[in-house]
């Protein structure tokens, strides 16, 4: 039976009342996502004077402008033997780190804050690019305060993110050397993230283009290969478990993954912490 008009008229009106919310949605998603990924904020000039006095700061310049990473020398007072970059998840900062890292139990291990472009002291603003610039700029500033050679810095040089800073870590990792890589909750990729935390095809519209899966794929060509472990919050309701187990099954024997009953997204973290000293050869 042919549609009446006055039918054809209303399914018409339906479908543009429906499609008018989710192009706002999608276009708000497009236009305000730099904000949404990154929502750190610059510390106030105060904080300075709550700077310990075991943290130095780095101060480096990268396209987005004066940065300032830190470094929180070793427990022991003496040289480093080990070295951690350490990066933060999308809310936290680099000053945020100093209480949690007695965790750690390692007295010969220094740590490099790395702060993103946008974040406390730093100015810019965030992609994924601009993060890796800054990364290896921070990396370049911290062998120069340590009046290390490259060569010398990179046996020592480990990194460890969280959620986000997985990803941080991984992309400086696939372009540099590192001797081991330390992952709490990674994703799998940005795109996927955001089909699972809004809906298909809503991660296509992402143009932060973090892949951990691209970047765990170009680190297994390395060779040596840096050791590589993965631990997950069971509870954890952001970054779903089963992406760690999803990056980590096509690599048994190299990548570990650990399943951390009862922990959530960010109480991984100090399951996490004090295993930074187990030993770094697999």
């Amino acid at each position: 039976m042919p549609m009446s008009p006055l039918l054809r008229k209303g399914l018409r009106t339906c479908c543009l009342f429906g499609l008018v919310p989710l192009a706002v949605v999608l276009l708000g998603m497009t236009s305000c996502q730099g904000r949404i990924i990154y929502p750190g904020l610059h510390y106030a000039q105060v904080m300075w004077e709550k700077v310990p006095a075991t943290i130095e700061p780095l101060r480096y310049t990268t396209g987005e402008g004066a940065q300032v990473s830190f470094w929180k020398k070793p427990a022991s007072g003496g040289e480093p033997k080990r070295i951690w970059m350490i990066c933060n998840g999308n809310g936290g900062y680099a000053l945020a780190w100093p209480d949690l890292l007695p965790l750690t139990n390692d007295r010969e291990a220094g740590y490099l804050l790395f702060e993103y472009p946008g974040y406390g002291f730093s100015e810019g603003s965030c992609t994924p690019g601009r993060i890796l610039a800054a990364s290896e700029a921070a990396v370049a500033a911290l062998a120069e305060h340590l009046q290390l050679p490259r060569d010398q810095l990179d046996a020592r040089l480990s990194v460890f993110g969280h959620s986000l800073g997985c990803a941080a870590a991984l992309q400086y990792a696939a372009k540099h050397p590192v001797q081991r890589i330390v992952l709490a909750a990674p994703f799998t990729s940005m795109v996927e993230m955001g089909h699972r935390m809004l809906f298909w095809p809503c991660g296509w519209l992402v143009w932060h283009h973090f892949n951990n899966v691209d970047r765990l794929a170009e680190i297994s060509r390395q060779q040596p290969r840096p050791r590589i472990d993965i631990y997950h919050g069971s509870e954890d309701l952001i970054i779903p478990p089963e992406m760690s187990e999803e990056l980590a099954a096509p690599y048994p024997g190299w990548v570990s993954r650990t399943l951390v009953p009862g922990a959530d997204h960010d109480d991984v973290i100090m399951d996490v912490l004090p295993r930074f000293d187990a030993p770094a050869a697999r």
